[in-house]
């Protein structure tokens, strides 16, 4: 389990805690059990110690896909 700590007094606990451009987000499974939107004082949220951010699952897929697109492109150009 992750930690979220908002406003350095209330802790929120989930197996992942995506944090997106505008939005923190923590699951448990697949369920969202909270989610701050709009964020935009970033200096309020924070991880406990050593704890990261998770990507979000369609970003992460969307990187997947744009990094594999590339080597079969260069693959086709001939450079390895």
């Amino acid at each position: 389990m992750k930690t979220l700590i908002f406003n350095n007094i209330e802790r929120l606990e989930a197996e992942r805690i995506v944090k997106t451009a505008d939005s923190v987000i923590g699951y448990i499974a697949n369920t969202e059990v909270f989610a701050f939107r709009g964020v935009s004082a970033w200096s309020q949220f924070k991880l406990a110690d050593g704890q990261e951010w998770d990507v979000e699952e369609t970003a992460a897929n969307d990187s997947y896909l744009l990094d594999l697109d590339f080597r079969v492109s260069m693959l086709e150009l001939g450079v390895s």
